[in-house]
């Protein structure tokens, strides 16, 4: 059964959406899932969330893309009427289930509506996709659009991929009815094992460790046993390690600047190798602002404290 479209736009917190998804599976580039679980358990804030500079330039230019795709598909001789737009759809089986579908799409007088996934790629970024008309695109992209269509019940999307400016390239991703079932039994374990006991995900990376454990503890000092003292002897030697390579990279910065002098560059076979120019540069001048108005430094100056890690 398909979903209908909700025009309410509910909190992001109550809900499992398509761009939550990588995340769950662990193949999202920008959001562990402690990370994630963090955002769904964070109590309500009166401050709007600011959303990230590469959302708010895929926002602006998604029209741009949307007209670019239909232009597209007919000037391949299809028949396309647009349907609709940034629709919310609730999931029929799981209500904290739902997906944002970016354009909605009716090719050649067919019943069945194509999801569509507008995408804005930087160039440099172009090699993380395949040959246009594939289905090879990054994978938390595919798990998106898969999540799309498990909620609509559709059988296919396109993530149309618009590089730089002025070069599209459409994907077609189609239905894997297995794919769907696994993604969807992981984000319900999620949600039923993390967000509301609010018990956090076990930590995969340091910054999830440092998010969970950002305060001191009463627990009395640990006691290293044979793997922690490994551990702390690998670091005191990587950190003698560390110093003497710092002191290396210094020593021989210096020999070549000192052999430059007033060149600001040096060709090494047939590239630039070492660049010394002027940048300019700006900074707060905090000493002559505090001389200069003392209250308003003390205004704007705030305390806090951090979790700091030693290796003594």
């Amino acid at each position: 059964m398909s979903a209908q479209a909700i025009d309410v736009r509910p909190d992001r917190r109550k809900f499992i959406g398509g761009s939550d998804v990588a995340a769950i599976l662990g193949v999202s580039p920008w959001k562990t899932l402690v990370q994630l679980w963090a955002d769904k358990t964070k109590p309500p804030s009166e401050e709007p969330e600011r959303p990230r500079k590469q959302l708010l330039r895929g926002k602006r230019w998604e029209g741009v893309v949307a007209e670019m795709l239909t232009e597209s598909l007919r000037q391949e001789g299809m028949d396309v009427e647009v349907v609709a737009a940034n629709r919310r759809y609730p999931d029929a089986q799981h209500p904290m289930f739902a997906c944002e579908i970016d354009f909605e799409l009716r090719l050649n007088g067919a019943e069945e509506i194509t999801n569509c996934e507008l995408k804005t790629v930087h160039p440099f970024k172009a090699k993380e996709w395949g040959d246009q008309g594939t289905d090879d695109v990054p994978v938390w992209y595919t798990a998106q659009a898969m999540w799309g269509l498990g909620i609509t019940g559709r059988k296919s999307c396109i993530v149309a991929a618009l590089f730089g400016a002025d070069e599209l390239k459409p994907y077609l991703i189609e239905r894997d009815d297995a794919l769907i079932a696994a993604m969807r039994e992981k984000a319900l374990a999620f949600w039923n094992n993390h967000v509301l006991t609010g018990i956090a995900p076990d930590p995969l990376t340091l910054t999830d460790v440092n998010m969970l454990f950002a305060k001191d503890g009463e627990a009395p000092a640990l006691i290293a046993d044979e793997d922690l003292t490994e551990k702390y002897l690998r670091l005191r030697a990587i950190e003698h390690e560390i110093k003497a390579r710092q002191a290396e990279y210094a020593l021989l910065e210096f020999d070549v600047k000192r052999i430059m002098r007033d060149c600001t560059e040096v060709v090494v076979g047939d590239k630039v190798g070492f660049v010394w120019k002027n940048r300019a540069t700006s900074w707060l001048d905090q000493s002559a602002l505090k001389e200069h108005d003392p209250k308003l430094v003390k205004a704007f100056t705030r305390k806090g404290t951090a979790r700091v890690f030693t290796v003594k």
